[in-house]
């Protein structure tokens, strides 16, 4: 009588405001093991409720599962045209029979309500597929556009028989070793649900008629085989790549055709990975560059002008960053990983170049301005970028054969040239670099324009380093007493060599 009257008080629920309910309040395993335990009875075990045979469930729990030692007797059908049931009892009954039903005249057999559940279920599921690894993934998985209607427990009986050995499991009456339950805390393992994002394009079926390959489920799944955690591992882009499907050959390349599988960007928010690691060629890519042509990464187009090789040169080693969830790399490159959008080359380049040019400047008797053109927010009459400044008189156009040829990129580019001429320039002794700017130096004082030649005089050399600084004497023309400018001579001297030694 006590733990019928546990229950009555553990499962009564207020009937809702327009009316008695039309579903059941639902049963509640561990409040119901609770109340069993502490009036004195032993805890309950699973097969006392659910019948099992042969490793499979046997319907649903009926009426001789709650009546009679522990509720008392059976309620019997009541006479035709009268209330169903009446007094305490109707709390109870309301586990499985929804109250608009109880209340309700007889007219005949009474339908249970509960389960199907509607509430969150009193059991998670403990599974662990590294432990199931010798078992086939088409046993648990039908990858078929229709898959069979297969009761959850008829793909576990083939296994869990209790006969040990052999890689048989425990019997399926052994229900607490496969469902925890779902409350307390801590609260027990359960397979987390996670977002898959190409849920409308990607099909399983046309994936597995592709070959050995696509029939195996370890070549894109190998990952959750070797887990028993409960955040199961996605495929990645990687292995979507490496396997020899989508390599641009046997079928397009996850580099070049996101949206093929991403085709939905999130209707309100995305928050998307944005790595801002420039690429450097110093550093990690070092190696790279002394041991490997510099065409490897950046072809020529038939201007002359260099372009981006693509992913190929990166993915020997980086193929893994690409599949990433959050990549390292591709900021190098680009300022979205969106993978619906259709990604293009737009990171900036840096503002100073990790190589700089060296040439003889006695052989290139040309106007200095015809190459000495760009000007940026820290220095003027630069070269411009690219092969512009070669190009455009036809001396080293891909068809003009003048060597050296474009191609031979090392013969003028030199890793670290760019700042170590700078550091050379500012350490030099009496070094105007700090202070003097071109542009404020362009017209004499009659206004005309000046020459280059009219203060560097001294061009000879290969090597740009050694270029000779311009002689004092170039400077007094403009610098004669204050006439055009402040005396060359005197107590001036720091408003030029800002860094002198």
């Amino acid at each position: 009588m006590w733990r019928a009257l546990a229950i009555l008080a553990l499962v009564g629920g207020v009937a809702a405001a327009d009316g008695p309910r039309t579903t059941a309040f639902g049963f509640d395993h561990t409040l119901h093991d609770r109340n069993v335990v502490v009036s004195g009875g032993e805890a309950l075990a699973c097969g006392r409720c659910h019948s099992e045979n042969k490793g499979k469930l046997v319907g649903k729990p009926g009426h001789s599962a709650c009546f009679g030692a522990c509720h008392g007797p059976a309620p019997q059908a009541p006479a035709r045209g009268a209330k169903v049931v009446t007094g305490d009892r109707q709390r109870m009954c309301e586990n499985c029979h929804s109250e608009a039903a109880l209340a309700a005249k007889y007219a005949g057999k009474l339908a249970a309500s509960y389960p199907p559940y509607t509430i969150d279920p009193d059991f998670n599921v403990a599974f662990g597929h590294k432990q199931h690894a010798a078992v086939t993934c088409a046993q648990c998985h039908d990858v078929r556009d229709k898959p069979a209607k297969v009761a959850v427990h008829a793909r576990c009986a083939g296994c869990h028989d209790g006969s040990g050995g052999g890689g048989r499991g425990p019997a399926m009456s052994k229900c607490i070793g496969c469902h925890p339950q779902s409350v307390g805390k801590p609260q027990p393992a359960q397979l987390a649900a996670v977002i898959n994002s190409v849920t409308t394009t990607f099909s399983h079926p046309k994936h597995a008629g592709r070959g050995p390959l696509g029939k195996d489920c370890a070549t894109c799944h190998a990952a959750i085989r070797d887990t028993d955690d409960t955040q199961l591992p996605r495929p990645t882009v990687t292995s979507c790549g490496i396997t020899g499907c989508h390599d641009a050959k046997a079928a397009f390349a996850t580099t070049s055709a996101c949206t093929r599988c991403h085709e939905r960007a999130p209707a309100d928010r995305f928050d998307v990975w944005r790595p801002t690691l420039r690429f450097e060629h110093r550093g990690n890519h070092e190696q790279v560059v002394k041991t490997q042509p510099c065409s490897s990464c950046h072809p020529l187009a038939a201007s002359g002008e260099v372009q981006v090789g693509g992913h190929a040169p990166c993915a020997e080693c980086h193929a893994e960053d690409f599949g990433a969830r959050k990549p390292a790399i591709c900021g190098a490159c680009h300022n979205s990983t969106e993978p619906w959008r259709r990604l293009v080359t737009d990171r900036a380049p840096p503002p100073r170049t990790e190589f700089g040019a060296t040439l003889d400047h006695a052989k290139h008797t040309g106007e200095c301005t015809s190459c000495h053109t760009l000007r940026t927010a820290s220095s003027a009459l630069r070269t411009s970028r690219g092969h512009a400044a070669c190009t455009g008189n036809g001396c080293h156009a891909p068809a003009s054969g003048a060597a050296p040829h474009l191609t031979e990129c090392t013969a003028c580019h030199r890793l670290g040239l760019a700042d170590a001429r700078e550091a050379a320039r500012m350490q030099a002794p009496w070094s105007v670099r700090a202070a003097f700017d071109h542009d404020t130096h362009r017209t004499t004082k009659n206004g005309n324009e000046l020459a280059c030649r009219a203060c560097h005089t001294d061009l000879g050399g290969a090597d740009v380093l050694a270029l000779a600084t311009p002689k004092k004497a170039t400077c007094l023309e403009c610098h004669d007493a204050n006439k055009t400018a402040f005396k060359a001579t005197g107590t001036t001297c720091k408003r030029c060599h800002g860094g002198a030694k």
